[in-house]
């Protein structure tokens, strides 16, 4: 195989390449010879059919086809190897002499070009130079009431749900379906068919559960609220809200006892074991979260000092990965892109801006990652390889 790189932009680079006929016609073989085995005519045993009818019976065009398959793919492989281009966006291919496949010699000879984006050379900063903050170890630490605000949620999952005649309390079990409205226009966000709640222990908007006290089943309820000033979603933020609630089914909760029967479900055996083992479950999430934080400390300061020329298309093709893995979330939520950009309060433009800019900042993390992982000499082929990289540099930037 011969094959020549030429440099068409700072970003983009064709390769041109020759496949020698020798080599596609070992690929045909190769080919046919599989093939062939499956071909059963009438008077012959498999594989040994004249070549000219197996071959119909195969179809030239299919065995055209398989061989071109495999002859580009292994001499492009093999091009990227000796040229040490790495693509970033599909290659664009283009045959200029396609092989005749009948009989032997120049005729089968294969050229093509491809055309390919690539990343120019980044400029990572020196990485070695970042610091965050150490984690705080009382952050890490978990009190008895946490482990056993656990056991007790353990235990109302457990529990049995007594039908009752009563006004609810805090502590039921209750079902219900709302409608919320703010100057008449009622709110998607603010509005469920169907909500199942422990009361009291829900997080809803502040006072909401407290208007469900000394509600009755099949009861309705029109009240007021008014957001708090610092409420998450700023839509909603110091604005009144007129809220419609239907108590639709209102159940006792009835614990169940700490015993040996309760211990089996979680295959333990006593009330200290439950607890250890939730301890180090929550030990493990509080690491896990503020290993989080300071990957994302780590990170920011990565994508600030990378200077790369991203291509376009590795841009498009980023974007187009984000929104297909957010299209398909939303699905399984019963919503629509469309309906979700319209409750972000964006135009489609913002919108498509601000993924853009997200795509940016990915490439440039992996970009750096890469750069570091080669740097320092860790592989990164997997999740745990990445892993090991933003350890290896949180480890340096709380030194």
């Amino acid at each position: 195989m011969k094959s020549e790189k030429k440099q068409i932009s700072k970003n983009r680079v064709k390769i041109t390449i020759s496949v020698p006929a020798e080599k596609v016609e070992e690929y045909f073989e190769s080919h046919y010879n599989r093939l062939a085995q499956s071909v059963n005519l009438q008077g012959f045993r498999p594989g040994k059919a004249p070549r000219v009818m197996t071959i119909e019976a195969i179809g030239q065009a299919r065995l055209a086809n398989v061989t071109l398959e495999q002859a580009i793919d292994e001499a492009y492989r093999e091009a990227l190897s000796e040229h040490g281009a790495y693509p970033v966006t599909p290659p664009s291919i283009s045959i200029s002499k396609h092989p005749s496949f009948e009989g032997s010699g120049e005729q089968n000879e294969l050229k093509f070009e491809v055309e390919f984006d690539i990343l120019p050379e980044a400029k990572i900063g020196n990485y070695k130079k970042i610091k965050i903050k150490k984690i705080d170890p009382a952050r890490l630490e978990v009190k008895d009431e946490e482990v056993d605000k656990v056991v007790d949620y353990l235990r109302r999952q457990s529990s049995d749900l007594k039908e009752i005649d009563r006004a609810a309390k805090v502590g039921d079990w209750a079902d219900i379906s709302f409608k919320g409205s703010i100057k008449s226009v009622e709110k998607e966000k603010l509005t469920s068919p169907a909500l199942p709640m422990v009361i009291g222990e829900t997080k809803m908007i502040p006072g909401f559960e407290q208007q469900i006290v000394g509600m009755k089943k099949s009861e309705k309820k029109e009240f007021e609220l008014t957001f708090p000033k610092d409420f998450p979603d700023k839509e909603f933020a110091n604005q009144k809200a007129k809220f419609e609630v239907t108590l639709k089914d209102l159940r006792e909760m009835n614990l169940p006892e700490l015993n040996d029967e309760f211990f089996a479900k979680f295959g333990l055996k006593s009330l200290k074991e439950l607890k250890t083992n939730v301890r180090k479950s929550l030990e493990s999430e509080k690491k896990e979260q503020t290993r989080g934080e300071q990957v994302a400390q780590v990170s920011e300061q990565l994508i600030k000092t990378t200077k790369v020329e991203i291509p376009k298309s590795l841009i498009d093709n980023e974007k187009a990965r984000m929104k297909n893995a957010m299209i398909a979330d939303l699905s399984k939520k019963g919503m629509n892109i469309e309906k979700y950009i319209e409750n972000l309060r964006i135009t489609e433009k913002k919108f498509d801006d601000d993924l853009a800019e997200q795509a940016r900042r990915n490439i440039l993390l992996g970009v750096s990652i890469g750069e570091i992982a080669k740097a320092e000499k860790i592989e990164i082929n997997s999740q745990e390889g990445t892993r090991k990289v933003f350890d290896h540099l949180i480890e340096l930037a709380t030194s």
